[in-house]
């Protein structure tokens, strides 16, 4: 904030472009500025954060995923004695592409085909709302960093293609691929459960939006199919101009449906049976191998995997991410009854997983005291209110978890974890004991 201020100190600038560290997180950025601008901080009233940009090194994602190294392990990454170092390097990379607005999954021309697959398809389905493109050295049109009402695109659109990345396009939620010539300048149970409880087009302008279209890798003289296609799978486009959809670009939506990621949410309104949930978890498969092999999970998700000499099958294979809120029931209510009131963060990437206190439900408070936090901002208050209040009773307190990976079961997810809920007559024990806890407070 202090840097922001200086920097614009006597300066009238269209845009300031901050470069953070490679350990840092992009949400704790975002809610130090939102707390800083409802403080009225001088940087807030001269900036705003418009955008995070996180740049994914294709080349390393897949190992980078599966490492179980912390952050500090890693040369010239934090400074000594740094408290980042303690982060783990798979939720790292969790984190910043999920708090993306823009993703630049970079060093395409380094990895190989099957590694900007999975960097790619994975970090669409970690963050659906950002904008992907593939690139080499990171480059990408200023327009889409900055914005057009900063940067203008550096070719006029006009009604022919143009290869510059910053044209736009009505597929900019999709996978892009800029054109070359705007680029080239088996598993075990050691899991650590902690007990603490598309389509790929080149940018083209807007007349760009029928279905065939050749490609440098077709005949070139081959003469486009004027039908148009509404099936939003569609591979190539169709443009009447000469010399259109030269870019070498390939269809990334067909290698994303087979990678077969997807994602679902786990809802649920009762409280975790802590002592179930944990024996659950620790039976998660962790993947051996040390790079992120998604064929692989495949095969063992439809023939199981092999655990002294028996073929195991589990609801949790082939998940790759899976985060959320979870309220976990006391195991006794004279030794940890404070598991009643906080609210649990479940977080898995790569090989670990973990859950751990994250603070208090918003039910722990009346509305009246939850107001003095959100006066300036009522909206969010509101939101809560609709969205994570599940009753009167019980407030936000509630299991809100989403899963991302590939041949994900729903209906067998859902359950496994409903298993781990208290049964109806648990539950009647558990308000039981709640009652007699409060009167002797």
């Amino acid at each position: 904030l202090d840097s922001v201020e200086s920097v614009m100190n006597g300066r009238d600038l269209d845009a300031v472009v901050i470069e953070l560290s490679g350990v840092a997180n992009p949400s704790s950025i975002k809610a130090n500025w939102a707390s800083a601008r409802m403080n009225n901080h001088p940087a807030t009233k001269r900036a705003d954060m418009k955008k995070v940009v996180t740049v994914v090194d294709a080349s390393t994602f897949g190992t980078d995923w599966m490492s179980w190294d912390k952050a500090g392990d890693r040369e010239n990454w934090v400074e000594r004695d740094d408290c980042s170092g303690k982060t783990l390097v798979p939720e790292l990379l969790a984190e910043q592409v999920e708090a993306a607005d823009t993703l630049l999954i970079n060093k395409i021309d380094l990895a190989g085909e099957d590694q900007v697959q999975v960097a790619s398809a994975l970090a669409t389905e970690l963050n659906k709302k950002a904008k992907v493109f593939e690139v080499k050295y990171g480059s990408v049109s200023p327009a889409y960093l900055l914005g057009g009402e900063i940067w203008e695109p550096t070719v006029p659109v006009s009604n022919e293609c143009c290869d510059d990345p910053g044209c736009p396009s009505k597929s900019q939620n999709q996978i892009q691929t800029p054109d070359k010539s705007t680029t080239d300048s088996g598993c075990g149970h050691s899991h650590d459960v902690k007990t603490t409880c598309s389509k790929s087009t080149a940018p083209v302008s807007d007349e760009c939006n029928k279905p065939k279209c050749s490609s440098k890798s077709q005949d070139q003289k081959q003469k486009p199919e004027k039908t148009d296609c509404s099936d939003p799978n569609c591979a190539e486009i169709d443009c009447s101009t000469p010399n259109c959809c030269e870019s070498e670009t390939t269809n990334k939506n067909t290698s994303i449906n087979k990678l077969g990621i997807s994602n679902f949410v786990y809802r649920a309104t009762k409280p975790f049976h802590s002592e179930r949930l944990m024996s659950v978890l620790q039976q998660w498969p962790v993947p051996v191998k040390n790079d992120l092999d998604i064929e692989q999970l495949q095969v063992a998700k439809q023939k199981g995997i092999e655990i002294r000499g028996e073929s195991v099958s589990s609801p949790f294979l082939g998940i790759l991410r899976s985060k959320g809120f979870c309220w976990m029931a006391p195991v006794n209510w004279s030794a940890d009854p404070w598991r009643h009131d906080t609210a649990f963060f479940w977080s898995h990437a790569g090989k670990h997983m973990g859950i751990e206190a994250a603070g208090t439900w918003w039910g722990t408070i009346s509305k009246e005291q939850m107001k003095m936090y959100f006066q300036e901002n009522m909206q969010e208050y509101e939101r809560i209110l609709k969205e994570d209040f599940v009753s009167e009773e019980w407030g936000d307190r509630r299991q809100e978890l989403v899963f991302i990976g590939t041949g994900l079961d729903e209906d067998v997810l859902t359950y496994t974890l409903d298993d781990c809920l208290l049964s109806d007559a648990e539950m009647e024990r558990y308000k039981r004991d709640l009652a007699i806890y409060r009167s002797t407070r």
